[in-house]
């Protein structure tokens, strides 16, 4: 029975109208769209406000388990919410084995075994014992194994049904994936070792390999997460899952399997960051356009089997303070939950420096189960749906990526787009816009370009191992790479590093104030802050005329634009004498500008100034060698 409460029955009416009037009055004359509207790096605007007016239709998102599928492929969620499926990488199958144990233990319930192969670290898998030995004492009948094996899915995927039926366990209780995804491989690696078609031979024989026999394991991998990593927009990312997939329905098709059969061998992983509501949308928006090509192919009874996979983003972690990497990952992990993921892996938050130890591992573990078991994240199917702000970026996500996936289709398909370098510029251009907003202090990293410590002890991890070359490929293109916004700040951090251990402290740079305290401290804590992220330690002088070259050839003046006005060129004459090499300001100046570069200054350190770019002249000037 319809309740007859009207929740909003005593507050008045407001139009938009009203609404605009009362922000343009707090706006001061401010641009309504510069100051409150947001762009994606998918030219998408993020408004600061959504009404039913931007509700895309009252059936538009349908009923989970219905068309169009952003609302998920099943109607319910099974007893558990979702699959807590944690990544084992490390090169002996031993030490893989005590991980995986560790983990299944503390409540993990599926493994995503990163095997070794040409290009590839990973755990070294030469014949089923060795798989055998990584899996010892696993439950395999209740724990599902998920392969990534980049080059080596076809022998990995034998070893794992040779180890299956070692251990009675019958065809149809067979829990995993083979993970086979010659494209994905071929992007993240640049080669493939086979030609392309006898690697989507494999994939239509893998595929025969489980239809029917094994109804609960995938062939294949239909895996965004190498563009991601690379750098590429939301958009792009979907588009490349649409355009695999198209690829690897037509491979299967040529190889005797309807695109119902061929859909249903496939699982779909992309990777989400730290940006909760997009990353919803993505996950909501890639089942759309799932279901819209399982449409066309005929195939829409695979789509209540499908599984979407979730992993946070390599591409948002940092080496420097890697414990904000675990706040990354728990609001990644939250994004995939809400947004439908079917299973998740959370990355440990020192992978970047390596291999993760048992405590990583388990932190990694534990954010899933305290947002499944603590949190209830999964209690309800689809939490976003109805909102109107999800639901408007759902619809556009979708459609700026089904273009960008017409696009890629007219250079002839995803292997022909990355063979004439289509795809690699696409996300290349991307990677190179967001770089430019992390330099310029647009997007901050936590840690690394704002509230950098200089002080911290990084953790000791063992480094990945280094994967073989691809001997004799058959087939190159260029690779996409994986580019981590916070890399260049760590090569300045290393190189100060350096430093650090040769001379027995950080390179400095002088920071002279000038005035009152309330004329320069915020300054002069921006400063430091500045240099610190480049590994460049601050030291404070109050009097120009104290400013010794011999503790730095870098002065930094730090006051109001007033005091500037004043002053500022007696104090730059006075630094001069004493030997600067590098002297620097803090703000803006304005028409101040021209006179303080005259007297001598060579920087401005604001916000929007070239963040990197400032900090590699100083650390030049200073003499630090970089990597």
């Amino acid at each position: 029975m319809a309740s007859k409460l009207s929740l909003a029955g005593d507050f008045p009416k407001v139009d938009d109208t009203q609404w605009r009037t009362l922000v343009d009055k707090a706006l001061r004359g401010a641009d309504f769209d510069k100051t409150l509207l947001s762009h994606t790096y998918d030219g998408l605007t993020l408004k600061p406000l959504y009404t039913r007016g931007d509700e895309p239709g009252t059936d538009a998102s349908g009923m989970p388990g219905t068309a169009p599928f952003v609302r998920g492929f099943r109607a319910g969620r099974s007893e558990r919410p979702w699959e807590i499926r944690q990544l084992y990488a490390e090169g002996d199958p031993g030490d893989a084995n005590a991980a995986i144990l560790a983990d299944l233990e503390g409540g993990a319930s599926a493994i995503a075994l990163q095997v070794a192969a040409p290009g590839q670290s990973g755990v070294v898998i030469e014949n089923v014992n060795d798989l055998n030995r990584a899996l010892e004492s696993v439950a395999l009948d209740l724990a599902g194994v998920w392969l990534e094996a980049g080059h080596g899915a076809a022998r990995s995927a034998h070893f794992l049904t040779e180890l299956w039926a070692s251990r009675g366990i019958k065809d149809a209780d067979a829990i995993g994936g083979f993970g086979a995804d010659p494209l994905g491989a071929l992007v993240r690696t640049g080669a493939l070792p086979v030609s392309l078609e006898q690697a989507l031979q494999e994939l239509g024989d893998l595929s025969r390999q489980t239809q029917d026999r094994m109804p609960q394991v995938t062939a294949l991998t239909v895996d965004a997460r190498p563009y991601h990593g690379g750098g590429a927009s939301e958009a792009q990312e979907l588009a490349c899952l649409c355009a695999t997939t198209v690829a690897y329905l037509r491979a299967l098709e040529g190889a005797g399997l309807a695109p119902a059969d061929g859909l249903s061998r496939m699982e779909f992983a992309l990777a989400c960051d730290a940006d909760m509501f997009v990353n919803m949308a993505k996950l909501r928006a890639a089942r759309a356009l799932i279901a819209r090509i399982a449409e066309v192919s005929k195939a829409s009874d695979a789509l209540p089997r499908l599984r979407l996979h979730a992993m946070t983003s390599f591409r948002m972690f940092s080496r420097l303070d890697p414990q904000v990497n675990i706040l990354r990952t728990t609001v990644a992990a939250a994004a995939a939950a809400l947004g439908g993921a079917d299973s998740i892996t959370v990355l440990p938050f020192t992978y970047a420096d390596g291999q993760p130890d048992a405590f990583a591992q388990r932190i990694a573990r534990n954010i899933q189960i305290i947002l499944e078991e603590e949190s209830s994240l999964g209690a309800a199917v689809d939490p976003a749906g109805g909102s109107w702000f999800v639901e408007d970026f759902t619809r556009e996500l979708a459609a700026k990526a089904w273009g960008l996936f017409q696009e890629i289709e007219k250079q002839g398909g995803i292997a022909d787009a990355l063979s004439k370098g289509f795809v690699q510029k696409m996300v290349a251009e991307t990677a190179a816009e967001r770089a430019r907003d992390v330099a310029h202090g647009e997007i901050e990293l936590t840690g690394v370009s704002s509230f950098p410590n200089l002080a911290e002890e990084l953790p000791q991890a063992v480094p990945h191992a280094v994967p073989d070359d691809i001997e004799d490929p058959a087939v190159t293109v260029e690779p996409i790479p994986l580019r981590r916004p916070a890399e260049p700040f760590e090569r300045l951090r290393t190189a100060s590093d350096a430093y650090l251990e040769q001379n027995g402290h950080r390179p400095r740079a002088v920071l002279v104030t000038l005035g009152k305290p309330s004329d320069y401290a915020a300054r002069a804590t921006y400063a430091e802050s500045f240099f610190a992220a480049g590994g460049i330690e601050a030291v404070n002088v109050d009097d120009p005329a104290a400013y010794d070259a011999k503790t730095s050839p870098i002065a930094c003046l730090c006051s109001s634009d007033d005091v500037y006005g004043e002053d500022g060129v007696k104090a730059l004459e006075s630094i001069k004498k004493n030997g600067a090499e590098l002297i620097c300001t803090v703000g803006r100046p304005g028409d101040l500008r021209k006179t303080l570069k005259s007297a001598g200054v060579g920087g401005f350190l604001h916000q929007g100034c070239d963040i990197i770019e400032t900090l590699r002249e100083a650390q030049d000037v200073l003499g630090l060698k970089r990597t």
